[in-house]
């Protein structure tokens, strides 16, 4: 009833809104193509230039209305805009008015705006200089730029378009036409879009990396030291949670974790998600340790001796021990398997030297996710470093966490498909937080086709790369049909496929988890997130869904 509800409710919404306008520039250079297509697979192409000849110069609210979808992108408000209040007396453009009043653009100074006036080049410089401003990036003022009197005609640059023509030169949006920079020529549609779309990558990677150096800062803060640059977020992750024990406090984080700090992991964590902290019934489980965390963690079965009651409690972990320790926590905590049949160890160069009593768990780890590496080692008897256990745990309790929330009651009888489906929905909510970048294609970092082909890749399943030829790829489905692992696609146009219109609208796509729920690599600033389908922009924006894995 309550799935039939938001459906009724989204199809009211759909079939009120806008058609999408089919994407139908023209007269694009060669040098221009991949530039215009990227941004117009991003849905930064107003319908303005949806339909524009790329040769003919750019307008100024043209421009406005670009750089406000970018803008909006970045702050995590897709779209244009709300409507604002008229600032200009020749123009009442939504996007003109809430470009001006972010500080994104000025007028003339007389009331007037000039939105149909050809930009030029030193106003480009200038729009996407704010606009880079106003969406956080600070570097023009700690970074110094690079001048421009290399440039033969940098003189002809107006005074208040300076700064930004530096800065576009600084970060390569801005390469000159041999050596001059032309600041009072006008600007073709397709010069603009490709100047924005490297703006837009800059700023992107720009923004990632101030994030990740914050994230640094403050886990170094909490006193740990040499954290490789892969594990800082995951670091940063488990000691927000409250899940890196007290006795690995001010940590060298390269170090090789010992058997006794695993066991102290291992029990906080489950007394994260168990909501109590389970405390050791006997101290006496072993001969050389009466740590209670050791002894709390055997008796939950998460841990084992060597037999003879020896622990080893200060030996270093090999990686294979800390697979079966992993898998063990997972099933502990509630997920139910302990093997899989669809990873063969084989595929590793040295699979082989893992121990028979290690195979399943780490055949688990691999399908689960948890354990990444290179592809091509496991590297079984060497040590884990502290980092190491931090990240793998903090994936295999995520993982776990997501298999959790879509099996209250414990797993119910699946089929073998459904399982898979169950499956790739917890390994797809583990990467909750990961950052958005443009062509990302993990696993540390994603775009929107990036994440879902990832995701699917992971199983076994391959297809296209961008969200357009995705739609094209899987099995048409409607929204009544949805289900979960299917494939959910949105357009930057308002409306949908109400009418069949052209694939090459979609702007967006998502991994739908259910009762309205999606994950999606969003934007810069918000990373892969979950979302629902019946909020206000993709309500709104939905456009169709297709499904990759079919009966």
């Amino acid at each position: 009833m309550k799935k039939k509800l938001i459906s009724l409710l989204l199809c009211l919404c759909i079939v009120a809104a806008c058609i999408p306008t089919v994407s139908a520039y023209s007269n694009v250079s060669d040098w221009a193509k991949e530039s215009v297509e990227a941004m117009s697979t991003l849905g930064f192409l107003p319908e303005s230039l949806s339909t524009a000849d790329m040769s003919k110069n750019i307008t100024r609210g043209q421009m406005c209305q670009m750089a406000v979808l970018v803008y909006n992108d970045f702050m995590g408000t897709p779209g244009v805009g709300p409507d604002s209040t008229k600032n200009f007396d020749d123009t009442n453009d939504p996007a003109i008015n809430y470009a001006y009043e972010q500080g994104i653009v000025g007028g003339y100074g007389d009331g007037r705006f000039g939105p149909n006036d050809p930009l030029t080049r030193q106003d480009f410089f200038k729009i996407t200089y704010n606009m880079m401003g106003t969406a956080l990036w600070d570097e023009p003022l700690t970074r110094e730029m690079l001048p421009i009197d290399s440039f033969d005609d940098a003189g002809n640059v107006s005074d208040y378009a300076v700064a930004a023509a530096r800065a576009m030169v600084t970060i390569g949006v801005v390469q000159g036409d041999g050596n001059l920079l032309r600041p009072k020529d006008y600007t073709s549609c397709e010069q603009a879009i490709a100047m924005f779309l490297r703006a837009y990558q800059y700023l992107t990677v720009w923004l990632n990396a101030k994030n990740e150096e914050n994230k640094k800062v403050e886990i170094y803060k909490q006193g740990y030291s040499n954290i490789s640059t892969w594990a800082i977020r995951e670091v940063e992750e488990m000691q927000k949670r409250g899940m890196i024990p007290s006795v690995l406090d001010n940590c060298d984080m390269s170090k090789p974790i010992t058997r006794a700090e695993m066991c102290a992991m291992a029990v906080t964590a489950y007394g994260k998600i168990s909501g109590e902290t389970y405390t050791a019934k006997s101290t006496d489980h072993f001969t050389d340790t009466s740590d209670p965390d050791v002894n709390a963690a055997f008796e939950l079965d998460i841990v084992g001796g060597y037999g003879n009651g020896i622990f080893g409690p200060d030996d270093t972990l090999t990686r294979e021990q800390f697979f079966r320790i992993m898998a063990n926590f997972m099933k502990v905590i509630g997920y139910p398997r302990d093997d899989t049949r669809a990873v063969t160890l084989s595929a590793y160069n040295d699979g082989y030297k893992v121990a028979d009593w290690a195979a399943p768990a780490t055949r688990l780890m691999v399908y689960t996710g948890a354990v990444r590496g290179d592809g091509k080692n496991l590297n079984p008897q060497g040590a884990t470093k502290i980092e190491e256990a931090v990240a793998i745990f903090l994936r295999c309790y995520k993982y776990t966490v997501a298999w959790k929330e879509a099996h209250p009651d414990g797993e119910p009888e699946l089929d073998e498909q459904a399982a898979l489906i169950s499956d790739l929905l917890a390994f797809a909510k583990s990467f909750e937080g990961y950052p958005y970048v443009y062509g990302g294609n993990g696993p540390n970092s994603f775009d929107c086709s990036g994440f879902v082909l990832y995701v699917y890749r992971h199983f076994g399943y391959s297809f296209s790369r961008g969200a357009q030829e995705q739609y094209k790829d899987g099995m048409h489905v409607d929204f009544d049909d949805l289900l979960p692992g299917d494939l959910v696609f949105f357009t930057s146009y308002g409306g949908n496929n109400w009418t069949n219109s052209s694939f090459r609208n979609i702007t967006h796509v998502g991994l739908y988890l259910g009762d309205g729920y999606f994950i999606h690599a969003s934007n810069p600033t918000r990373g892969v997130v979950i979302d629902t389908l019946w909020s206000g922009y993709y309500q709104s924006h939905f456009w169709g869904a297709c499904r990759i894995i079919k009966d």
